[in-house]
């Protein structure tokens, strides 16, 4: 009998599925191989770089509990064990549980459709996924956002101009973190962005342009980016984010991506429509912009006032 080989085909970008002939034999191929096979298919079908490296740091994770599983020993109580495992080793939150739910969810489902399984394990129900809470939207207040920039000022006062930029313009952390100078284009007002949904343009209205100044006056000229650190290291360590919030003495718990949210909470609070609210964060689902839909000021009682007889 031919031997075939283990390992895993590339998958053409031209084909929707690859040839079966090509494919690795049944009775050899384990989880590890079913799952880079999945995960080349994601690739073909234009995932997002940020999207595939988390996969594969959660894979990295998996893989000592089922890599090494042949296929056919795949059952849904396989894996209801090992992402119990998982979750409580690493006490993982009920987001991060159902996103590796969702990925070997998505690796059994393409060993079906390549004829590798005859049944998705996941799909049967037994491995439930966890409630999520919902997403509380925390924003600075008035009188926060003063003791946090009075804490910075103390500390660390060349990095008020980095805050001051995020809730100006609602860029997200790796946005801001990984901005260059060049792609801030100061005549038409605006910083041309890439991060978590894509290359999207940043509006920089006159505070943030005065803030952006400020910080070019300290960078010398042969740095690239706008954050200084990321001239040294791509690695974004805010330490001294984190500190200033604890010497502020915020009311709870309050994190960088909160700065993005208070933008958001402004906005509404303004009266600036959702659907501009929507384009100005980049978000690229409505349903995320209306998390902040109950900020905008009477908008019921103004709402029904519309209704004539």
């Amino acid at each position: 009998m031919r031997i075939v080989s283990q390992s895993v085909p590339q998958v053409s970008r031209n084909r929707a599925r690859v040839p079966f002939a090509k494919k690795p034999g049944k009775r050899g191929l384990r989880f590890r191989d079913l799952a880079e096979l999945a995960l080349q298919e994601k690739q073909n079908h234009g995932i997002k770089e940020s999207s595939l490296r988390a996969d594969r740091l959660r894979l990295g994770v998996l893989d000592p509990l089922v890599g090494n599983l042949k296929i056919a020993r795949l059952k849904s109580r396989t894996f209801s064990h090992a992402l119990s495992d998982i979750a409580s080793r690493r006490e993982l939150t009920p987001a991060s549980f159902n996103r590796y739910h969702a990925l070997v969810s998505s690796i059994c489902a393409c060993g079906v459709r390549e004829g590798l399984l005859d049944v998705n394990p996941m799909a049967d129900g037994r491995v439930q996924r966890r409630h999520e809470m919902r997403i509380h939207v925390r924003y600075l207040e008035r009188h926060e956002q003063s003791q946090l920039l009075a804490a910075l000022k103390r500390d660390r006062p060349e990095k008020v101009d980095e805050v001051e930029l995020a809730i100006l313009t609602g860029m997200r952390r790796g946005e801001q973190f990984h901005a260059r100078w060049s792609d801030w284009k100061r005549k038409e007002s605006v910083l041309y962005v890439t991060g978590k949904t894509g290359p999207r343009e940043v509006r920089i209205n006159r505070a943030a342009g005065r803030c952006l100044a400020r910080m070019r006056r300290r960078t010398r000229p042969e740095q690239v980016f706008i954050t200084p650190e990321r001239n040294v290291s791509p690695v974004d360590r805010r330490l001294w984010f984190e500190r200033a919030v604890k010497r502020a003495a915020l009311a709870s718990k309050f994190r960088w991506h909160d700065l993005r949210h208070t933008f958001c909470s402004r906005l509404v609070a303004a009266g600036v429509p959702l659907l501009e609210v929507q384009q100005l964060a980049g978000h690229a689902s409505y349903a995320t912009t209306l998390r902040y839909a109950h900020l905008s000021p009477d908008h019921r009682r103004k709402a029904v006032e519309k209704v004539r007889f």
